[in-house]
């Protein structure tokens, strides 16, 4: 997702922004996931993550906490890409093989 928001190899790693979701099922987990870290992209101080790490993963009950690794977004230093308007569940998909994790979303811009 970032990625279409700018170059990602432009973004430093120098502060980091921790998120929590949880929902009701798999899909919606995945969907408050990302809508939580658009949320942090759209909103003062504009933080765009480089790197994500997931800090712990509740699959029973479906809750997700992860650490966001970037800076600040700055207009002189980051390329601007495409905007992303929102998260949709339109044709979101979770693959969860054994060996083999897949998701499948799509962002409206």
């Amino acid at each position: 997702m970032f990625g279409y928001m700018t170059e990602i190899d432009k973004v430093d790693i120098l502060m980091t922004k921790d998120i929590e979701a949880e929902s009701e099922d798999m899909l919606g987990l995945l969907y408050v996931f990302l809508d939580e870290f658009l949320f942090v992209f759209s909103a003062e101080p504009f933080f765009i993550a480089r790197k994500v790490k997931i800090l712990s993963f509740d699959k029973e009950n479906f809750k997700i906490k992860a650490r966001g690794y970037g800076e600040i977004f700055d207009i002189g230093k980051h390329p601007q890409g495409t905007e992303v308007k929102a998260i949709t569940y339109s044709n979101m998909q979770v693959y969860d093989n054994e060996g083999q994790h897949e998701l499948f979303v799509i962002i409206d811009i």
